[in-house]
């Protein structure tokens, strides 16, 4: 993974953020999201599994919805990003809210390419951001049954605070487990709704 350049302006249209390795040594490249990226984005949402669906539905992926994300990340509001094979999205992850004290983090991938270590890796490209911006914490929420994604987060250092209802991105209120990520001494979780941005 390439190390982020701290102090660096993003530029949307030209930079790469890193290089991801998978176990078999494919690489994957690792850019902001931004304008013209939606059909990609709304087949990478198509092409998830059921399972994967359930555990991973940040928000809706209608036409105006994605250009809202899409805005959301050119104009810094979140910390978009997208994993390339090729020209095919095979991740999606981010920080929301990035203005805020603490942001919220996502992380999905394709059936295809979990388990392979991948998610570790998105973590700390997410937790870099959050450090080099200066964020207080992280938060993030987790489905019960999602026990693979709930061990990662324990161990980069998310502590399991307690059970929330998150509004999944098809409006269904889900019960899961919120965890938080402090960052600067003292930081503790936000205590506000779970949901999409709006």
């Amino acid at each position: 993974m390439r190390p982020f350049r701290e102090g660096c302006a993003v530029d949307t249209e030209n930079d790469i953020r890193a290089i991801l390795e998978t176990p078999s040594g494919e690489k994957l490249t690792v850019r902001r999201l931004r304008r013209g990226d939606g059909p990609a984005l709304q087949a990478f949402d198509a092409g998830l599994s059921e399972q994967t669906r359930s555990v991973f539905l940040p928000h809706a992926y209608d036409d105006d919805t994605v250009a809202e994300y899409i805005g959301r990340s050119e104009q810094n509001v979140d910390r978009t990003y997208i994993a390339l094979a090729g020209d095919r999205i095979v991740a999606y992850f981010f920080l929301w809210e990035i203005g805020r004290p603490n942001a919220i983090l996502g992380i999905g991938i394709t059936d295809a390419y979990q388990n392979q270590g991948l998610g570790t890796q998105m973590v700390q490209i997410l937790l870099e951001d959050a450090k080099a911006l200066g964020l207080q914490g992280i938060e993030l929420t987790t489905v019960p049954d999602n026990v693979r994604a709930f061990h990662l987060y324990e161990k980069v250092g998310f502590r399991y605070v307690c059970d929330v209802d998150n509004v999944a991105g098809d409006g269904r209120v889900v019960r899961e487990r919120m965890m938080f990520y402090p960052i600067a001494p003292g930081a503790k979780p936000s205590g506000h709704a779970f949901g999409p941005p709006v």
